[in-house]
């Protein structure tokens, strides 16, 4: 018996197990691209496409995202300009 038979055996079988696999996983990104494509955004958690929605439902989906930014900016201009001055130490003079 030839002494590569069975490492060709096993690498049919890694082959194999990978397209189990990665089957699904490229079908997942096909739905995704076809969806984007489409115009639609991708619901991650019911693994479903939305269909695309108006421009006023866009700016009302990310909401939390833009309360949280204007939240963050208002603090750091808050904490930037209210900082009390510098005391000089009189060692220093």
């Amino acid at each position: 018996m030839n002494k590569g038979i069975p490492y060709l055996m096993a690498a049919l079988v890694a082959l194999t197990l990978s397209a189990g696999w990665a089957a699904p996983v490229l079908a997942l990104f096909e739905h995704v691209a076809a969806c984007l494509d489409g115009g639609g955004s991708l619901d991650l958690l019911r693994m479903r496409c939305a269909p695309p929605s108006g421009a006023r439902d866009l700016l009302l989906q990310g909401w939390g995202f833009w309360l949280t930014a204007a939240a963050v900016a208002a603090v750091a201009v808050l904490v930037t300009r209210t900082h009390p001055p510098r005391r000089r130490s009189p060692l220093l003079h």
